[in-house]
């Protein structure tokens, strides 16, 4: 694919009007993207085509569309800034995980180069919480820890996808198990419309702290797979992404899902495919293999554990569910550099920050700055595939 240099032009100057003019809030948050590059001009027309519409009709407005920038500290020089404020996180996040702007997010990645974030705006008495909570990021959470680092390396890819596999309508009545910070839980609040209800299942409560943030359409609850605390029945669609690996016991959580969704609704689960697909994690697991033993490394690949089809369709045979179907979806790892990879695992106690010191994070990124190098980008980012296998099945 061809590469071309950015060009002021590639957007229109033009920025359309939307109702967040009217009602912009001490809580909004700004999507910030960075164009680096443009690789691909025609797919870049089609992006815009259909992007401004797209931010309308869930409330945003452009704030910055490639303005020039004059750099006065350090060395970030953005190319063509882009800022798009959304009254809240939950509109935000609405509308980059919705139908109408996934292909054309899709087209975007394609091409151009470019960098996201998500920015949470200022509050009544920000300036003395900044000072408190940014002294070493110390106060941080795991949990937010988890939402800010791995949501948008791994995990939010998958939440429409999941969504569209359960089939989720207009009007459901949906409950996400295991649901974390809310990934798949928005997903299907976007499916499910402002007739539908959503409901988030998770037993830590930090997760569910952060979750809440997010949307307070979605009813968010603490409690277990195993005893869903509501009647039989009482849903359309039962879903989970990432989460059924961790279960105390998987086949008493399938059953308790179905249990709860109405004849004639759907069920969805989303678990990692085996290591072996994941050739950036497996090269990791190797890693920490040689570095520092056996029990490290299984701890690492524990979340792969389920990456089977016929393991999958035994577990809910066991749980009772028939005609259970299995399907590999594929997706994408992305992190910004080799680094950031490793500093996400390094700062969640979750994850590898539980079990190695700093001196075993630096050996660990010595090593990997060579191992991972075969999965490093023209632009100096890391991409890798991590497909999933999604079990679905029917309720008769």
């Amino acid at each position: 694919m061809a590469k071309s240099t950015m060009r002021r032009t590639a957007y229109p100057p033009r920025i359309p009007c939307s109702p967040c003019d009217q009602r912009r809030s001490a809580m909004s948050t700004y999507c910030f993207f960075d164009v680096r590059e443009i690789t691909d001009q025609a797919k870049v027309e089609q992006y815009l085509a259909g992007v401004f519409a797209t931010v309308e009709q869930y409330g945003g407005r452009y704030l910055v569309l490639g303005g020039k920038s004059d750099l006065v500290e350090g060395d970030w020089q953005p190319v063509y800034p882009v800022i798009v404020e959304f009254a809240d996180s939950e509109r935000a996040q609405r509308w980059y995980s919705s139908p109408e702007y996934e292909p054309l997010k899709a087209l975007r990645v394609a091409g151009t180069r470019s960098n996201a974030v998500f920015l949470e705006g200022a509050t009544p008495g920000s300036e003395q919480t900044a000072v408190q909570t940014r002294q070493g990021e110390t106060s941080k959470t795991p949990a937010e820890i988890y939402d800010s680092l791995f949501v948008p390396a791994l995990f939010r890819q998958w939440g429409p996808i999941v969504a569209a596999e359960a089939r989720i309508g207009r009007g459901d009545r949906v409950i996400d198990i295991a649901c974390g910070t809310g990934v798949l839980a928005l997903a299907a609040l976007n499916c499910v419309g402002a007739e539908g209800e959503v409901v988030g299942l998770d037993p830590n409560p930090d997760m569910l702290c952060v979750a809440r943030r997010k949307s307070t359409r979605i009813e968010w609850r603490e409690g277990r797979a195993e005893q869903i605390p509501f009647a039989d029945e009482s849903f359309d669609a039962a879903v989970s992404q990432f989460g059924l690996m961790f279960f105390d016991d998987r086949a008493a959580g399938l059953r308790e899902m179905m249990r709860v969704v109405k004849s004639g609704g759907r069920l969805a689960v989303a678990v990692c495919d085996s290591l072996d697909q994941s050739p950036g994690y497996a090269a990791v697991a190797d890693m920490l293999e040689r570095l520092f033993g056996s029990d490290v490394a299984n701890a690492f690949r524990a979340p792969f554990v389920l990456g089977n089809a016929e393991l999958l369709r035994s577990l809910c045979a066991k749980a009772g569910i028939e005609r259970a179907e299995v399907k590999r979806h594929r997706g994408t790892v992305r992190f910004a550099s080799i680094e950031s990879l490793i500093s996400t695992e390094r700062a969640c106690i979750w994850t590898l920050g539980g079990l190695l010191d700093n001196e075993q994070f630096k050996r660990l990124l010595e090593e990997a700055e060579r191992a991972l190098m075969p999965f490093v980008t023209a632009a100096g980012a890391v991409a890798f595939d991590m497909p999933a296998l999604v079990i679905t099945a029917s309720k008769d």
